[in-house]
């Protein structure tokens, strides 16, 4: 547990705090924490919009696992406005739980992801404890298996962790029917698990806030000026087969082969990287292809985002990713594999094409149709509005919103 200058939970009163539970993970420092990005600033929207005192609990990274993850930021103990409680592994072992019951002491709501064994050991406790829980829920059941295949190279590993997520799914569906409400992250989980529980709240996950949207006239010289340029292409995202990032690669070769003169850039990091670039260099696209390494998303990738035509979305998987609407706010649209998250997003949107899932072919022919027409040019336009009307701040004041509504505290 870090210790820090907040006051603790159970001295302000019974019933008066609120534990989120995270599990991206964070690395403790001497006098640091090294944690992801987008949760600490989501932490912080919570802790000034709310006035309650917030606490979190989640797994302890060693230095090898933070160096893997992206947009980590390192913050002073003393300066973090809410209290971390970090879990060793083995994450459900005796001195875990002896942790998470430690972190329940003077919590009036719990606020927990959906399906993890972890959630579960938390939403028990709860239970034990008379303490009501919500339910951020980001997977459907067909999007874990898929990222589980995409994870599983052996073939007899794979068809025993199908078998233990389906068989724990109506486990799971228990988990959240309990819950206070279930927030859900993208159009998939909020149809699926409708019948579980009908208290539900849909949003769209972005780190886009009103201020990073593109402005029309920057919109405008980007599109009069794609005529007289190669269209830029760009992927950005994990180099990991759940986001089909060898894909991509294949598309830039497959366009090349097609005779359209491209620049693909991509960013990220990940496991793939060497064979990614070992596929590049050796086919005759090598000189339009370009892998580079992570960026901060802001200011860099934004930056660099806005001055590209097109996304290669070959995400294999239908997670909720925040690429999408992160993409959008900077006026440019996607094609893409036709997942749980795209497919939906794509029709409600109508910012981008869909092609069917692994046929990096046709999503190659799909691009090589689209640039340098007037269409693209409308698509780029709808991406600004959607993205626009589905802002960060829009999706956290939802959430903040419906969490004042069950601890009863005016926004």
């Amino acid at each position: 547990m870090l210790e820090d200058n907040n006051p603790r939970i159970g001295s302000l009163g019974p019933g008066a705090g609120i534990l989120v539970l995270a599990l991206c993970g964070a690395e403790l420092r001497s006098h640091s924490v090294l944690i992801d990005r987008k949760f600490h600033e989501g932490m912080i929207g919570f802790v000034e919009r709310l006035d309650r005192p917030f606490s979190c609990l989640m797994p302890l990274f060693t230095p090898a696992e933070a160096s893997q993850a992206m947009d980590m930021i390192e913050v002073p103990i003393s300066e973090l406005p809410y209290r971390v409680n970090l879990l060793e592994k083995p994450l459900l072992g005796a001195d875990s739980l002896r942790i998470i019951e430690r972190s329940l002491d003077g919590v009036a709501l719990a606020y927990l992801g959906a399906f993890e064994g972890l959630n579960l050991a938390v939403a028990n406790a709860c239970r034990g404890r008379d303490i009501p829980y919500a339910v951020v829920s980001e997977y459907t059941l067909q999007t874990e298996l898929e990222i589980m295949r995409a994870n599983t190279p052996s073939a007899a590993r794979r068809l025993w962790r199908e078998a233990r997520i389906r068989l724990g799914k109506h486990r799971r569906l228990r988990f959240v029917a309990s819950a206070q409400e279930v927030h859900a992250n993208g159009y998939p989980t909020y149809t699926e698990l409708a019948a579980a529980n009908p208290r539900r709240m849909l949003f769209l996950d972005t780190r886009a806030r009103a201020e990073d949207i593109i402005r029309d006239a920057e919109l405008c010289e980007r599109l009069a000026s794609s005529v007289n340029r190669r269209p830029r292409l760009i992927y950005a995202g994990r180099y990991h087969p759940m986001k089909g990032a060898l894909d991509v690669i294949k598309v830039g070769i497959e366009l090349d082969r097609l005779g359209v003169d491209f620049q693909l850039d991509l960013y990220g990091k990940g496991p793939l990287r060497e064979l990614m670039e070992s596929l590049a260099s050796q086919s005759n696209a090598a000189g339009k292809i370009k892998i580079h390494d992570a960026v901060a998303y802001r200011p860099d990738l934004q930056r660099i985002t806005k001055q590209a035509d097109l996304f290669i979305c070959c995400h294999v998987q239908g997670d909720p990713s925040c690429t999408y609407l992160e993409t959008f706010a900077c006026g440019v649209p996607i094609v893409g594999y036709a997942n749980e998250m795209w497919t939906p997003l794509s029709q409600d949107s109508d910012a981008g094409e869909v092609v069917p899932k692994g046929d990096y072919k046709a999503l190659a022919k799909a691009v090589a149709r689209l640039v340098g027409t007037a269409r693209l040019a409308d698509l780029s336009v709808r991406a600004r509005h959607f993205a626009a009307a589905n802002t960060m701040e829009i999706a956290w004041d939802r959430r903040i919103s419906h969490l004042a509504a069950l601890v009863r505290t005016p926004v």
